[in-house]
């Protein structure tokens, strides 16, 4: 015998059979109540074999001999029509005993009221349940970010369309083994590999480890987040891939924007002040046992400007004297060492920092700049400029001097420079 679900008015489902009819979710079997059948609530009535839906009739298994029709609008809230029985010729006795028995009838009908009420609650909520799967599986490969849910076992893994391209292994369940194998080839082709290596010495350490990491990767800069679920390792693990390259590149643009000088490129005033002001900090903590007592000079400031600036803006105009500008740059970056600190300080001067300096090296740097500057003109079209500098060196007294008092002094000698007939180098001590 089998029993099918009128799921709306003109279709019915499978509600239970045996053996079981093949169902798949979203098909249904079109189907009308018959009009002679009576609309009562709870009458069980009679069919015969051509009032069947063809579609059923050619999933059965056997010759329907009886067939019956029972209304249970009256049996729950959540009922939509009724139920149909169909009966083999094995059980056709027992049908017909059901015809001719009213109370017989009664009978199966009160036993179906709750038999029923319990059928339609768990077809509910397996079709819920699909629904509910169906709709995860849908969010989870739409997602723009990749994402991995490791499972608590430990023995696989979901993999989300994005992270299967990003990771190059498919979509879908994935052994845990192919996972951790695509994690380890996808960070090696990291640019920042070496990194990442330090990075997830964590989860090594502790399974509850909760860790974000940027993998620069074939172009792309992804913000990866790693943590348990529900903060136990033993529910499982995400992975989420976010691909952060616009956010992070536009960060960089405006980090750099407001930390150097639009026309030369060089870090600007404010900038060079925050990372001389760290070099000093710096010096001062290697050795505080100095600082009550006269210290190496070991930092050095060049303060300098191009001779006649003004005139060259007025002779040729703005445009040759900003190109002007970026050749001085252009030609001071190439004489300066590893860990100097160069930067436009305004209009027409440039500071610069020297790290490990004394009387001599500074003095030499000096004059590599200035005679950098003089070797050649400038030439901006069929103009020929030739330019100059002064500089001004100070090197730090002691490491209880501050960088603003060193600044100072070596801007004084600028001035001393330019007083003096300008093209040279002034480093007098005061």
């Amino acid at each position: 015998m089998i029993a099918l679900q009128q799921h709306a008015v003109d279709q019915t489902v499978p509600l239970r059979s045996e053996p079981p009819l093949s169902w798949h979710r979203g098909t249904a079997w079109s189907w009308r109540i018959p009009e002679k059948l009576s609309n009562d609530a709870g009458a069980l009535q009679f069919l015969c074999a051509a009032d069947l839906p063809s579609m059923l009739v050619t999933n059965l298994t056997f010759t329907p001999a009886k067939i019956a029709y029972l209304n249970c609008l009256d049996l729950g809230e959540r009922v939509a029509g009724g139920l149909l029985f169909v009966w083999d010729a094995s059980q056709a006795s027992k049908a017909a005993t059901l015809c001719s028995n009213p109370s017989s009838q009664q009978h199966l009908i009160g036993l179906l009221r709750p038999i029923y009420a319990r059928l339609l609650d768990a077809r509910h909520l397996a079709e819920e349940t699909i629904e509910s799967g169906a709709r995860f599986n849908d969010i989870f490969n739409s997602v723009p970010q990749g994402v991995v849910v490791v499972s608590g076992l430990g023995k696989y893994a979901q993999v989300n369309q994005v992270a299967s391209g990003l990771l190059n292994i498919s979509a879908g369940y994935v052994p845990l083994d192919t996972l951790a194998h695509a994690m380890r080839a996808a960070r090696t082709r990291c640019d920042n590999a070496a990194d990442l290596e330090s990075v997830y010495l964590a989860l090594q350490h502790s399974l509850n480890a909760q860790v974000t990491a940027n993998w620069e990767l074939d172009e792309c800069i992804w913000r990866v987040d790693t943590h348990p679920v529900l903060n136990d390792a033993h529910n499982g693990r995400v992975w989420l891939f976010q691909d952060v390259t616009a956010q992070i590149r536009l960060e960089r643009m405006l980090r750099r924007e407001a930390s150097h000088d639009p026309l030369t490129g060089l870090l600007n005033r404010r900038a060079f002040f925050d990372l001389a002001q760290a070099h000093y900090l710096a010096q001062n903590s290697q050795d505080r046992a100095v600082l009550d007592r006269e210290a190496p000079q070991d930092l050095a400031v060049l303060m300098f400007d191009i001779d006649h600036f003004k005139k060259i803006n007025d002779r040729f105009g703005h445009p040759v004297g900003d190109k002007v500008l970026r050749e001085v740059a252009r030609r001071s970056q190439a004489q300066l060492r590893e860990g100097d600190v160069l930067a436009r300080y305004g209009g027409e001067e440039f500071i610069v920092l020297l790290s490990q300096a004394n009387q001599a090296t500074s003095r030499a740097v000096a004059e590599r700049l200035r005679l950098a500057m003089q070797s050649q003109p400038v030439c901006v079209g069929a103009k020929v400029i030739p330019i100059h500098i002064s500089v001004g060196l100070a090197l730090r007294r002691n490491k209880k001097e501050m960088l603003a008092s060193t600044i100072e002094r070596a801007d004084k000698n600028l001035y001393i420079a330019k007083r003096e007939g300008r093209n040279r180098v002034v480093d007098a001590i005061d």
